[in-house]
């Protein structure tokens, strides 16, 4: 019986973000237990981390800020009551001549 397993050149590859998390729980427990920090002061510096570093994957789905894959937006608004009571208008912007041309029930 002859195994033949893949050799690499790394045996075990870890994920950098355990070795983030990793880090940040070392940290989190040195300054518990080695400088006193009182726990919700961690929690709040790990609660913050947390937004910090989620904000720089919270865009990997939506093309970033470039633009890049971005769908054009539309210029009329779908979801507007004006659009669904009358479809014939596109525009809802009324300058005060044309208000005056209105029928009391289109102002």
């Amino acid at each position: 019986m002859e195994h033949n397993h893949p050799t690499t050149d790394r045996p075990v590859r870890i994920p950098p973000v355990i070795w983030i998390l990793g880090f940040g729980l070392v940290l989190a427990l040195a300054a518990i237990f080695i400088f006193n920090v009182p726990l919700s002061t961690v929690g709040y510096y790990a609660l913050f981390a947390l937004f910090l570093g989620s904000h720089f994957f919270m865009h990997g789905s939506h093309g970033g800020h470039a633009g890049h894959g971005q769908r054009p937006r539309s210029t009329t608004d779908v979801d507007s009551p004006a659009s669904t009571a009358n479809p014939s208008r596109t525009s809802t912007l009324v300058t005060p001549a044309a208000a005056t041309k209105l029928s009391p029930v289109e102002r």
